[in-house]
């Protein structure tokens, strides 16, 4: 008897976006026959354990993003460049190490750019082909374009979470340009199949908190302030309580049906511009006000792109 083909997979811990769009990908490989292995930081593997099933855990280290509470969220990025530099070695020798024990025949890495090997296929899982630049313009958008064609180069195909053609949500953000592994576009990535069939419940609201801090509880406690001032019943969905909270209002870690069932019968649903969240929202078919993160030029472009593209997500 033939032993079964192991795949790792690994996301990004920004957020708990990347991990969750990983489970349609986990299930697929698993019922192709493949033996699962998920390499994540221990926080993001404690909320996936209760959805997955028959999959080995590993722990490795994360980037640890953080937003600053007074500069951009760009700004905030580039200053922590160094430790993402780092982090992406740690990771690539974290895996030339464990590569032999693991016994790996392909890696799926979700936006960590250390994880490939010479040996092995690796494939890249993201919707950032061209980050979008605060300033400089075509300039900036070549410098950009640099960057990413050296962090792509290792990589065998990049596999992209989107739908191929004008109507890919992602746009500009995942148009490839010369010099980068092929480019391949798999449809929309999310752990729902449809949506519920709870009916809306009037004078309601749902905040999707999503992101690191400290936007994460800043975006709870101005929606749960708004939602008083408004005389609306209101409630959360997040991956960790935000900071200070008593938790009366909010669900944490809700499973797929919990989650489907909340978002059918919020009246109003209020959440940031993430990438993942958005792909969520077009699966379960729902309306909401998207609020992006401010300086986050990704969600800036994604929140404006919905607008014309895709009418039933915003309002």
């Amino acid at each position: 008897m033939a032993h079964p083909q192991h795949v790792l997979i690994a996301p990004l811990d920004w957020g708990m976006g990347h991990a969750t769009r990983c489970i349609p990908l986990i299930k697929a490989y698993q019922q192709k026959g493949y033996s699962v292995l998920l390499a994540a930081p221990q926080h993001l593997l404690d909320s996936m354990r209760p959805r997955l099933s028959n999959i080995e855990f590993l722990t490795i280290p994360g980037y640890e993003i953080t937003y600053h509470k007074h500069l951009p969220v760009w700004l905030s990025v580039v200053l922590q460049l160094p430790k993402i530099r780092k982090a992406i070695q740690t990771e690539h020798q974290w895996l030339l190490e464990q590569s032999a024990r693991l016994n790996l025949s392909l890696i799926i890495s979700d936006n960590r750019y250390g994880l490939w090997h010479p040996e092995i296929k690796s494939l890249m899982l993201t919707h950032q082909l061209q980050p979008i630049a605060p300033f400089g313009g075509r300039l900036a958008a070549s410098i950009i374009r640099r960057i990413m064609r050296h962090l792509f180069t290792h990589f065998d195909e990049i596999y992209v979470p989107d739908l191929e053609g004008p109507q890919r949500i992602s746009g500009k953000l995942s148009e490839p340009f010369e010099g980068l592994p092929p480019v391949r576009y798999i449809g929309l990535l999310s752990r729902f199949t449809k949506p519920s069939t709870i009916d809306v419940v009037p004078n309601t609201m749902l905040a999707m908190l999503s992101g690191p801090e400290p936007h994460y509880s800043a975006f709870y406690y101005r929606m749960r302030q708004y939602a008083f001032n408004k005389g609306i019943a209101f409630k959360a969905l997040g991956w960790k309580m935000p900071k200070n909270a008593q938790g009366n209002d909010i669900l944490l870690n809700a499973n797929d049906e919990q989650f489907s069932a909340e978002v059918a019968k919020a009246a109003t649903l209020v959440c940031a511009a993430g990438y993942s969240t958005l792909c969520d929202l077009a699966v379960l078919k729902r309306e909401a006000q998207l609020f992006p993160t401010p300086g986050q030029t990704e969600q800036e472009y994604l929140a404006k792109r919905m607008k014309t593209l895709y009418q039933p997500l915003t309002q």
